[in-house]
């Protein structure tokens, strides 16, 4: 029995996919890389880090350090997400109906506590959650399962009683990685790639969520 959703950030709640590739773009060409849509969408769901060091060591650039690249990407992402941030179709809809039906809602998101904030605050949705678990307060962030395993003992619930709600396959990676049911809603262009077979269920939107989720708990009843 499902007693705990735990959602992504990026993607999920918020459309700001867009942003970080906007954002990594402006950054990364500005040291010298050269820009790749493909290693772009490669490295959609991974850490800031693990996305800055990838392009350091395809285009290692001179006077300033990873951490200091890295920062300016997040710091630029913020702006745009402050300007221009916009719910995700069916978000408010799906957390409405598992906070009404008392169901505890976390989410874990390798973005920084500082996005998570910016973000919440923007969507106006912060008195929803639970607890909220970033890449940085545990070892290892996505597709390691252990911002999800810290989100489910935050609130006190088992990995097996654990829906974890995805847009990537890095995350959906991290949510199986913990034994917990996924649900993934990739994005349009995407949606038909067998890579995402690997999660329970594949949504178009969320406001496909709870006729999915009731038909789960019923079959795990």
């Amino acid at each position: 029995m499902i007693t705990t959703v735990l959602f992504d950030m990026d993607g999920v709640l918020i459309d700001s996919e867009k942003f970080w590739q906007q954002a990594e773009k402006e950054v990364f060409t500005s040291v010298g890389c050269q820009w790749n849509e493909t290693i772009a969408h490669q490295t959609t769901g991974q850490t800031t880090r693990a996305v800055t060091e990838l392009w350091y060591a395809l285009f290692p650039w001179k006077g300033k350090t990873i951490e200091e690249v890295e920062q300016a990407v997040i710091d630029r992402v913020d702006e745009l997400i402050r300007q221009e941030g916009e719910i995700k179709i069916g978000v408010l809809t799906t957390l409405t109906y598992l906070q009404a039906n008392n169901f505890k809602i976390g989410l874990a998101t390798n973005s920084s506590p500082s996005l998570i904030q910016t973000v919440l605050v923007r969507l106006n949705i912060a008195n929803f959650f639970q607890t909220t678990v970033s890449a940085l307060d545990v070892p290892q962030g996505k597709p390691a399962p252990d911002v999800y395993l810290q989100a489910a003992k935050n609130v006190h619930s088992q990995p097996e009683n654990c829906l974890v709600i995805e847009d990537s396959f890095t995350g959906a990676t991290a949510g199986k990685a913990a034994k917990m049911t996924v649900f993934i809603v990739p994005e349009p262009e995407f949606y038909t790639n067998p890579k995402f077979d690997l999660a329970d269920r594949k949504l178009v939107s969320l406001l496909e969520f709870e006729e999915n989720f009731l038909a789960l708990n019923h079959e795990t009843l």
